[in-house]
Formats: C-alpha cells, sequence, structure tokens
C-alpha cells in the first residue's frame, strides 16, 4: 500500500482538498493519503520548502509528495516528477524543487508531459494526481515525460553575518499555529558563528539574552504554570531553527508571538553577539 501526501495552498474552507482526495481515490481505493499542510500562505514557496524538508524525511521511502502550491496551468511553467533521496516530488518548476533538494541532488527529474496545458484547468489534480497515482502502482517515471537535466532555481534567503558589529541577521520564515516564529537561523549557524560568546536577541522591541532547550525551560523550579502562561522566550525547535515563543499561547483567543510582538513572515531578527 502506497502513501500520496498534499501540500497545498488551497485552505480548508473551499472544495478544492476534497476534491483532491476524491481524485486519487477514484483511482486507488486502498491508498493511504496524508494531508501535510493545506494552510500555506497563498504562493509561499519559502514556508513550502519549510514545511516539506521537516516532514518528508519520516515518511518511508518510496512515498509520493504532491506539491499543490503556486501550482497554475501554464504553456511557459513545466510540471515535474522527481526523485529526492528515495521520495518521489511532483510539483510545477516554479522553484520549490531547487529548495527542497538543499541537501540531496536529485536522483532524476522529468518534466510531465502525458496532458496538454490547454486542457486543465486544476492542475494539481487533472495532472499531479494521475502521475502520483501512476507512480503509487509502481509505474516508471520515465513513463510520464521527458528526462530533463535543469529546473528553475531559487536561494533560501540566508542569514546575513556582519563582522563590523559582531551581528547576525534573518528573518521569520514561518508562523506555526501556535503563533510560534520561526527563522531561517540555524541552531548550526548560530554557534559557528557565535563562538559561544553572550548574545542579545532583537526581535522588534523585545530583547532575549539566552535561549531555552526545551519548551517547558520557562517554568524554572515553579511548578505554577499558569503565571508563566503568555511570557516569551527563544527556544530551538525540534528542527533546529531559532523560534521566538509565547508559553502556551493561544492566536485565536490571547494571541502568540507573531500577533502579540508584531513577528510575521519576512521580519527581521538580529542578534548581536560581544
Amino acid at each position: 500500500m502506497g502513501i500520496i501526501t498534499l501540500t497545498t495552498d488551497f485552505g480548508l474552507d473551499d472544495y478544492h482538498v476534497a476534491a483532491l482526495k476524491g481524485a486519487i481515490y477514484s483511482q486507488i481505493s486502498d491508498i493511504v493519503v496524508v494531508d501535510i499542510s493545506h494552510q500555506i500562505m497563498p504562493f509561499d514557496l519559502i514556508q513550502t520548502a519549510y514545511i516539506i524538508q521537516n516532514s518528508y524525511k519520516n515518511f518511508p521511502k518510496g512515498t509520493i509528495h504532491i506539491i499543490g502550491v503556486d501550482a497554475l496551468p501554464s504553456p511557459f511553467v513545466k510540471s515535474l516528477a522527481a526523485e529526492i533521496n528515495g521520495h518521489f516530488f511532483i510539483c510545477n518548476d516554479n522553484g520549490i524543487l531547487s529548495l527542497i533538494a538543499e541537501e540531496y541532488i536529485p536522483d532524476q527529474v522529468y518534466e510531465i508531459t502525458i496532458n496538454k496545458y490547454d486542457d486543465l484547468h486544476f492542475l494539481t489534480k487533472d495532472l499531479f494526481i494521475p502521475v502520483a497515482c501512476h507512480l503509487a502502482r509502481g509505474g516508471k517515471i520515465e513513463l510520464i515525460g521527458r528526462k530533463i537535466n535543469s529546473y528553475k532555481e531559487l536561494t533560501q534567503p540566508k542569514p546575513v553575518e556582519k563582522s563590523e558589529d559582531n551581528s547576525l541577521t534573518g528573518m521569520v520564515i514561518h508562523v506555526d499555529n501556535f503563533g510560534n516564529a520561526i527563522t531561517n537561523i540555524s541552531k548550526e549557524h548560530f554557534h559557528q558563528f557565535g563562538k559561544k560568546k553572550d548574545f542579545i536577541i532583537f526581535a522588534r522591541n523585545v530583547q532575549f539574552t539566552e535561549i531555552k532547550s526545551k519548551y517547558t525551560d520557562i517554568l524554572g523550579t515553579d511548578s505554577e504554570d499558569k503565571k508563566y502562561h503568555g511570557k516569551a522566550f527563544a527556544i530551538f525547535n525540534s528542527s533546529g531553527y531559532l523560534q521566538i515563543s509565547m508559553y502556551k499561547s493561544n492566536l485565536k483567543t490571547v494571541g502568540g508571538a507573531s500577533s502579540l510582538m508584531g513577528l510575521y513572515i519576512g521580519t527581521n531578527i538580529r542578534i548581536v553577539f560581544s
């Protein structure tokens, strides 16, 4: 039994996600379909890459990942199927493949040519899903199109190092369901540049001089949980990226780091070492 994952910017208020799943089950009734996310910001490939890079490796080899972000039918944009690190990815040639493939070079990439763009209205359903189901049945990837050696390349925004003031400036690349603001500053980059020096993290008008090891470290030795609700702190998250959080925040009620501190996608986070 195969696995197909879905990552889109369709949201959950419309019929699109249900239509995708119905189309898959109509072709393979016993397939496993997993939603990675349908809450990607519209057309946001950086957020898409972060979500997929930190989820796909937990699936078994051979899993097929459909990426319906910025997936518009166009005679000027190719659709691709690629094998990377034992997984299959189906997406538009909009740069997302290059972002996902930063760590592993694709084993093979094919332009999908089995349908004409003029006949397609819902690309993810009408093209990506037939290809995914073909692969899930054990079909060969070379049957869906022609092999190519190049595809559109995008570059992940990297933190900026400044030796003159010993600073490292990154940016928020994702805001999660709790309002946590995740940056593009990795734990490895932080330690390589900082060399165990003292530091101050500037997140708009809030400053931090320490980074917690785990979420509940905010409690210290005090077991009275409630008095820490809403307290801001910095932490390296489970994916190894610097994250600005508020303890037990709730975006729908009291707010979170993103709404209460103004930390949205693209907001700069600056660290000065001394």
